[in-house]
Formats: C-alpha cells, structure tokens, sequence
C-alpha cells in the first residue's frame, strides 16, 4: 500500500488524484473483504504502462460480492448512476455508514475500460450464482496523453497488500503529493 504514495503517473486524460482514489478504494474494498471473511492471502495489485495505455489490475481472493446488493446496477451506463440517490442512503445506512458503495462506481466513472470478473481458485472467470467464486478481479485501462513524457514505477510494477494493512489506507487515501 505504501506504494502508491510513490507512483509517478504517465500523462493522463483524467485527473491523477482520480486515478489513485478509484485504485485504493478498490484495494480497500479487497482488504476488507479479506478480513472480514479470515482471508490470508495477498491482494494483488499490478499497474503497466506501454502502448498507449495505463492498466491496472486488482484481484483479490475475498469470494466475491453479491452484485444485487450494491445501490446500482453494476451493468448500468455510469451517467446514469445518482451517488446522491434513496437508494445510496440506505445502503450507507444498513453498512452503518462502514460502506459507501463509491469503490466500483469511481472506478467505473474514472477508467475508460473497466471490467470485473469472479473468479475460481484457477483465476478463471465464473458466474456469481456459480458456487466456485474464490475472488473478484478488476482489470482498468486508460489511454496515455499523447506527446507528454511517460512515467517510471520507483519500484516494480506489482505490489501486494496484506489482509492486515487496512490501518494503513486512511493516510492513504488522503496523498497530496501524487504524480
């Protein structure tokens, strides 16, 4: 996690700020999931840049969610998407304002390409209602600014954060000095 404090980011069509947020709200919500299910494995989070494009990938062992539980549907286009809808409210209100249910939607609205999958213990892609879902897995691209200089990693591109590093990301998420 300490990582991405560190991350110079290529020339972006969005906002960097909004490229770090959506990553650790996604890590975050894979932490958690973690713990709260005694999951010890790592979450495992891989950011590339070449060709063009920035990519990232987070796929974490947590068993995944239940799609028809968030305050959206995950399938609808994100314009149409109220953050500030009823159904928002009481979703905060039955986390007890421990969820806010923001994760998928920042990333969605953040990365031109956003694609999730659940995953069984072989990383395949299966169905939610399948029965065989060990983890969830998020890949996300955007396309690089052209003519603008390329970035470097100060540390290799794939990083892990323990079940245990929760604590951690309340400092995280509030980074000013992000490139």
């Amino acid at each position: 996690m300490d990582q991405f404090g560190e991350i110079f980011w290529p020339p972006l069509p969005v906002n960097p700020e909004l490229v770090s947020f959506a990553l650790l709200e996604l890590v975050s919500n894979s932490i958690r999931a973690h713990r709260e299910k005694g999951v010890t494995e790592s979450v495992k989070v891989e950011l590339e840049a070449d060709e063009g494009e920035l990519r990232a990938s987070i796929l974490d062992a947590g068993r995944g969610f239940d799609p028809s539980l968030l305050p959206y549907d995950i399938c609808a286009g994100v314009e149409t998407i109220n953050v500030m809808s009823e159904e928002f409210s009481k979703y905060r209100d039955i986390h007890e304002g421990k969820r806010f249910g923001m994760g998928l939607y920042v990333a969605r609205k953040t990365f031109k390409r956003f694609v999730l999958n659940f995953v069984d213990s072989q990383e395949n892609p299966c169905p939610w209602f399948s029965g065989k879902v060990k983890g969830t897995r998020i890949d996300l691209a955007l396309p690089i600014a052209e003519g603008l200089v390329a970035f470097s990693l100060p540390h290799s591109g794939m990083a892990e954060a323990e079940a245990g590093e929760t604590e951690e990301l309340a400092g995280l998420e509030e980074v000013d000095d992000v490139r």
